[in-house]
């Protein structure tokens, strides 16, 4: 597809917003590059893409005719989004059949997105809380655990800063379970506490942390492992200040 240089502004947009959506939304920096160049790479005239990617800065640019075109953009808020990485995994995917147009559109749709209902997050919470206490226990705990799990889920979804969220999660999942032990209700803390811990554990963080580690793009690795570590140390905090409180 040929490119007239007067939309060579407007493919440069489509280029970052594309971007910008894959990281926001979790994507690790290959996945973003490689995504932007495919974007790019839809219309013959725009030749040399070249990006940059950081944990939370973007850079593109590429050539067309003897003009180069250039874009500079700065993702200020990082989450962790399935569904639209596949959506814009999708558009990367069929877009070179696509006008201009059509990709705006289609970029759009995604950025309308909008993520599960916060009851059905804390619902899976439950679920995924009581499965892991299935491990560990009999069903009597796996109640108990489900019914926390449903707690830490409601403060994990609130729309408050993430690592105190993280924070006052742990605090919770460990407190409950040494007071209802407490009122004489049967229950392991320890099988309880950790039942409830991976709701919290960076998975994903650290994956694309690795990813980009090994892929040598060593900024956004170690700034990843930076954000995990952090994760980790507010876990450790909020379990801290439950047992502090609880000797006091």
């Amino acid at each position: 597809m040929f490119l007239q240089f007067e939309d060579s502004g407007r493919l440069a947009a489509i280029i970052m917003r594309t971007g910008k959506l894959l990281l926001s939304s979790g994507g690790d920096v290959v996945s973003v590059k490689k995504a932007m160049k495919k974007v790019c790479e839809t219309h013959s005239d725009a030749k040399k893409p070249e990006a940059i990617v950081g944990s939370n800065n973007l850079m593109f640019s590429f050539k067309v005719d003897h003009h180069i075109v250039t874009r500079i953009c700065e993702v200020k808020k990082i989450g962790n989004d399935i569904t639209r990485i596949e959506m814009i995994h999708n558009f990367t995917e069929n877009c070179s059949s696509m006008s201009l147009e059509q990709m705006e559109k289609e970029l759009d749709k995604i950025e309308k997105c909008k993520p599960l209902p916060r009851w059905i997050r804390v619902l899976a919470s439950g679920i995924c809380s009581a499965g892991f206490g299935l491990f560990f226990s009999d069903w009597s705990d796996a109640i108990y655990i489900f019914l926390i799990g449903l707690g830490a889920g409601w403060i994990l979804t609130s729309k408050a800063n993430r690592i105190l969220n993280i924070i006052c999660a742990s605090f919770f999942v460990t407190i409950i379970p040494i007071l209802l032990e407490h009122v004489n209700i049967p229950i392991g803390i320890e099988k309880t506490v950790v039942s409830n811990m991976p709701l919290m554990v960076p998975g994903m963080v650290m994956f694309n942390a690795i990813r980009d580690t090994l892929n040598g793009n060593y900024q956004a690795g170690w700034a990843r492992i930076a954000e995990a570590l952090m994760i980790g140390a507010s876990i450790a905090a909020g379990t801290g200040i439950a047992l502090a409180v609880l000797l006091i």
